[in-house]
Formats: structure tokens, C-alpha cells, sequence
């Protein structure tokens, strides 16, 4: 069996018009929008949770520069022996090491100026959606014509996947859904790192790789290329799992799947029977998306580690449901944990959810890093979320739903801005967080617990109860527009500390809020009277 070190890799950035209204809750409109581009491109890496930093604001808008452990990746790997070491994901430390496939490789030659090819020439039982990985002696970079292609060894009439290098966003179906997403291309380290569409490959089939001259140019300059339908070769295994109800995903091929969609999509849609989605350290790239899918639990083998990481943003997909990183629809029973979801959209870059949960009921959400910068959670429906940091700067925590926040940190990043917009209806509640702290980074002052246009939302509902606040949240605490505060709207507090434990003057607070009763914060507390009967596991 070979054995093969999973990479990290980061993703290049999109930034353009910037974003900074608030979010809008059906599927056709955007946000208002106001504040300063970021120009060009910004590279990010993964970043670990509750560190996650961004630059400084310059005149209303700065770049992100999200945190990264362990800095970049190198690697090298012999063809047919061992496999490639890297670096770990954020937060530091390696790779796991796993077999490539289940039935190992012949060894084969690799192309001139190659250290490693991942998958390995010969390699066979292999996932069905393996990313290529092309490692040199130094960093690439990456040409702007050519093309990278995969063929069926016994139809090579025509490519079943192509990826243009010419081409800085492509169309792509993603669980069922069509979204714009960013070349999908990367350079980490050593590596040049190739993402195929989804489903582009098939069980129990022989494909090859070829590379166009220029469309990767080797370090130093010069020209590489594989034109030869022998030198890049790898089978797939002859057949999926017998049963979704426990499923591996490893970017080195050693699960069941080698993408995190890849597993989502071969639960069935309208599945009544558990399915636990164990995802192995490494940075996963791309956008996700299910919808209509039941009891799923989505495991990451560390919290750190276990990065779902990418760019996706309105500027991209310009809807509320077509912009999240991590997407779902019309979904129940959902566990997500021990993972971190980042959203690399940097400031400026539009309004970019890293998990957006619609229509969920009974989801929770614990020991997760959820990073993005406006607009980062998006959730309706009953939602439980516990010991998890939330990071972001404009509307981070938005949606219709019911949601309780247990023992979370609450981040503001990068600048100043709102932290809550809730967007309830006067039949249930909003926005709840319990023994939660809110944080920022150095320097950010006059942030509030939330805003509202009460002419819109007048029961919008939004409690704090003992939570520990920073010094950035402002002596008003909460933003209310659209006219006097109506009786309806229920922006609360309850002993709200500071960092030393001392009780905050609240005789600031803006009008229209409240400070509410020891029997009413009592009721906050409890996560079945706040998410209409339903008692989350805790």
C-alpha cells in the first residue's frame, strides 16, 4: 500500500466590489451595499479559530490576512513508494498518513522536474473525486492558457473534466445547485493543486491526466507539460460503500471519498436512516451544498485540522442561498462539530456566509470556528449552537430562525461593525446567547450587540444573558432605525459583565432596549423555551 501525506492548501482570494448592507432574506434580492473595495487579489490560508484575524481597516475597508498554523506546506514523494509529507492544517502539526486507494500502484516514472504526483501514476482503488496535486522542487505558478484534463483511458475521444486556465471563474453544479466559483486551481507550497468538477469521474474506471504546456509554469520559469496518456494514469475503485450510514473523507484517498461533497452526495436525498461523515484533517476547498438531507452528522477529525475552506460571496452569487461556503436547504437533525468553516472573501469583498442553514430544524452546531467577515452564520429554522467562535464584522449573525448560542465566543474582526440582525416575526423568538463572551480584536471601538429598521422588523428579538462583553461594544449597545422603538422589539440584556468580571453600566444603552428580569432571563436560558419544544443534546 502506498502511504501518502495529506497537503494544505489556500485559495487566491476574490475581492471586489465592496458590501456592507445588511442581509437580505429571499433568494432574488441583494443587500444595500456601501463601503471601500479591496483592489486586486488577496491570498488567505486557513485560519484557526478564535485567532482569526484580519487587516486593519484603511478608509472604511481592509484585506483580510486570516491566521494560519504551521505556515506552508513542502513536500516530496517518490512514484509507487512513499507518499508525500506536508504540512498540517491551520493550528500546526502534520498530516495524517494513510494509503493511497486500496489496491496500492505499479511504480512509473515521473515527468521531468516532478518530485510527486498525487494520484501516484498506477494507483488504483481510488476515491471518485481525488484532487491532482502536482509537486515540483520549488513553487510554481500558474499560467493564464491551457488547459488541465482527465480522460477516460477507454473513451479518450473527449475529456470528461477540464479545467481552463484561462478561465478566473467557472460555472459549476453543486449538489444539484449551479454556482459561479473561482478557478479552481491553487499553489501551496510545492504543490499546484487541481480541483475537478463534481462527479466528474466514475466508479471502476482507468483515467489519465494531461497538462498543457503553460498552464503550469515550474519553478524558475521554463516549460512543463504532460501530453503523454501513460505517464499520468490512475484507476478508481471498482465500486462506492455498501452503506452511507458511516462514511471517510481523506484527501489522500484513503476514505471513501476524497471531498467533502463527494460524501453528501451519495446520501440519498429524503433519508430517514443516520449518516456520520467523519472528515480527516487538511484544508477541503470548495463551496458545499445539500439540500433535503436528513440526520447527518459532519465530524471533523480536528477542530483545528478539519478546515472547510474557500471563496464564495454575493459578488460570485449574487443570492442569499447561492453564497455560503457551506450551504443547506430544507434539511433536519443536522450535527456539524469539531471542524472549522472559513470563508476567504476578504473585506470589501460582499456579503460572504461561511454556513448558511435554512430551513433547519433541531441542527446543531458545537465545537466548531465558524470565519468569515459580513455576514458569516445565516440560520433559520431551530438551531443549537455550543462552544463554538463565530467570527465576522458586518450582520455576522443573521436569519429568521430561532437560535441559541451556549458558551460561544462572538468575534469581531478586522473593523468595527454589528454583530446581530434578526429578523423574527413576533410569534417566537430570535437570537439568544447564554453565558457566551464578545470579543474583538485590539483597537475595535463602537460596535453594538445588534441593529434592526424597526419599520421592517418591528419584533425583531436579540437577548444576551451573563455574557461577558468587550470594551469594543458601545455605551448605546444595540442599533435601532425606521422609526420609535415599537413595544414589539425585544432587544435585551441580562447581567452583562465586563472582562474582569465587574457588572456593565447599561444606563447608556439606546432606547427601546431593555434590561430584563431575573424570571425572564431564567426562560432565556432555557433552550426549549427559546428553540418552540425542542431540547437540543447537551
Amino acid at each position: 500500500m502506498i502511504r501518502s501525506r495529506l497537503f494544505l492548501f489556500g485559495l487566491l482570494g476574490l475581492c471586489s466590489i465592496a458590501c456592507e448592507g445588511a442581509g437580505t432574506a429571499d433568494d432574488t434580492s441583494t443587500e444595500a451595499s456601501s463601503g471601500a473595495s479591496t483592489a486586486g487579489a488577496s491570498t488567505a490560508g486557513a485560519s484557526t479559530a478564535g485567532a482569526s484575524t484580519s487587516g486593519g481597516s484603511t478608509g472604511g475597508g481592509s484585506t483580510s490576512s486570516a491566521a494560519s498554523g504551521g505556515g506552508g506546506s513542502t513536500s516530496s514523494a517518490a512514484s509507487g513508494g512513499a507518499g508525500a509529507g506536508g504540512a498540517g492544517a491551520a493550528g500546526g502539526g502534520e498530516g495524517t498518513g494513510a494509503s493511497q486507494g486500496d489496491g496500492g500502484a505499479d511504480p512509473v516514472d515521473l515527468p521531468a522536474g516532478v518530485s510527486a504526483l498525487f494520484p501516484a501514476p498506477g494507483a488504483r482503488g481510488l476515491c471518485p473525486d481525488p484532487p491532482l496535486r502536482i509537486t515540483f522542487p520549488g513553487a510554481p505558478t500558474l499560467g493564464s492558457a491551457g488547459a488541465v484534463r482527465v480522460f477516460n483511458a477507454a473513451r479518450p475521444g473527449a475529456a470528461v473534466a477540464t479545467v481552463d486556465m484561462a478561465s478566473m471563474t467557472v460555472s459549476a453544479t453543486i449538489g444539484g445547485r449551479t454556482f459561479n466559483v473561482p478557478r479552481p486551481v491553487y499553489v501551496d507550497g510545492n504543490d499546484a493543486v487541481v480541483s475537478l468538477p463534481s462527479r466528474a469521474l466514475d466508479y471502476g474506471q482507468s483515467y489519465y491526466v494531461t497538462v498543457d504546456r503553460g498552464a503550469i509554469v515550474p519553478p524558475g520559469g521554463g516549460s512543463f507539460a504532460i501530453a503523454d496518456a501513460t505517464a499520468w494514469r490512475f484507476d478508481t475503485a471498482g465500486a462506492g460503500p455498501s452503506s452511507v450510514s458511516s462514511l471517510d473523507v481523506a484527501l489522500d484517498g484513503s476514505g471513501d471519498f476524497c471531498s467533502v461533497q463527494g460524501a453528501l452526495d451519495a446520501v440519498p436525498a429524503n433519508n430517514r436512516d443516520s449518516v456520520l461523515i467523519t472528515v480527516q484533517r487538511g484544508t477541503h476547498h470548495g463551496v458545499v451544498y445539500f439540500e433535503g438531507k436528513h440526520k447527518i452528522t459532519l465530524r471533523g477529525a480536528d477542530r483545528k485540522g478539519t478546515v472547510l475552506s474557500g471563496t464564495n460571496n454575493n459578488n460570485l452569487n449574487p443570492s442569499t442561498r447561492g453564497r455560503a461556503l457551506v450551504g443547506a436547504d430544507k434539511v433536519s437533525d443536522l450535527v456539524i462539530e469539531n471542524l472549522t468553516i472559513h470563508n476567504l472573501t476578504p473585506q470589501g469583498g460582499s456579503q460572504a456566509e461561511a454556513l448558511r442553514l435554512q430551513d433547519c430544524d433541531r441542527c446543531v452546531v458545537r465545537d466548531a470556528d465558524i470565519l468569515s467577515l459580513q455576514d458569516t452564520l445565516l440560520w433559520s429554522g431551530r438551531l443549537y449552537a455550543d462552544n463554538c467562535t463565530i467570527a465576522g464584522n458586518v450582520d455576522f449573525v443573521w436569519g429568521t430562525g430561532a437560535a441559541y448560542f451556549n458558551r460561544c465566543e462572538i468575534k469581531t474582526v478586522g473593523r468595527s461593525g454589528y454583530i446581530v440582525q434578526a429578523r423574527n416575526g413576533d410569534s417566537g423568538y430570535g437570537y439568544v446567547f447564554v453565558d457566551s463572551r464578545i470579543t474583538s480584536d485590539a483597537g475595535i471601538t463602537g460596535n453594538t450587540l445588534a441593529r434592526i429598521d424597526v419599520s421592517q422588523y418591528p419584533a425583531s428579538h436579540v437577548a444576551y444573558v451573563n455574557c461577558t462583553l468587550g470594551s469594543h461594544i458601545s455605551r448605546a449597545g444595540w442599533t435601532i432605525t425606521g422609526g420609535s422603538p415599537p413595544r414589539s422589539l425585544r432587544f435585551w440584556e441580562y447581567q452583562s459583565r465586563d472582562a474582569d468580571g465587574r457588572l456593565i453600566d447599561t444606563s447608556g444603552r439606546a432606547a427601546g432596549s431593555a434590561q430584563i428580569s431575573a424570571e425572564q432571563a431564567a426562560m432565556m436560558r432555557d433552550p426549549a423555551i427559546v428553540l418552540g419544544g425542542w431540547a437540543p443534546p447537551r
